[in-house]
């Protein structure tokens, strides 16, 4: 049986907004930062989630790159532990000024080689191929979880 170590959640943006969103994967836009305490556990079970609303304005086919990072809060750093490229329809016919309704992206991932540590950083990231807006809501949550067992 697990034990419960800690949960955490960044909630960037409840309700819509507008922000650009990064192009570069260089540079990828920060969505959400936690700290989870994992008391010094080794091998720590850590399942990480995220969700952020983007929309784009052309008729071209669109992707969204999702990256989660282990250790630091700098979105050139850290260690990327998961990637997920999503894609985002292109505009329908009949799109009001050529802007396509915002798309929710939620992406789920696991931490399975998490050190053991105090605290592990976890930062989720994004980036599109073209022009896209974030349009929200952002939330970034984990979990974190020891599976050894006790005698």
């Amino acid at each position: 049986m697990g034990t419960f170590l800690d949960m955490r959640t960044s909630q960037n943006a409840s309700n819509p907004f507008t922000a650009t969103l990064s192009t570069f994967a260089t540079n990828p836009s920060l969505i959400g930062v936690i700290g989870l305490q994992t008391r010094n556990v080794a091998n720590p079970i850590v399942k990480l989630e995220g969700t952020l609303g983007v929309a784009t304005s052309f008729d071209t086919f669109a992707t969204v790159t999702v990256l989660f990072a282990r250790g630091t809060t700098n979105p050139t750093g850290g260690t990327i532990i998961y990637t997920a490229v999503v894609g985002v329809p292109t505009n329908p016919p009949a799109a009001v000024g050529g802007i396509t309704s915002p798309q929710i992206i939620t992406v789920c991932a696991a931490d399975l080689l998490a050190p053991a540590a105090a605290e592990t950083v976890y930062t989720m990231l994004a980036y599109a191929s073209t022009d896209a807006t974030r349009t929200g809501p952002e939330s970034f949550q984990g979990i974190a979880a020891n599976t050894a067992t006790t005698p």
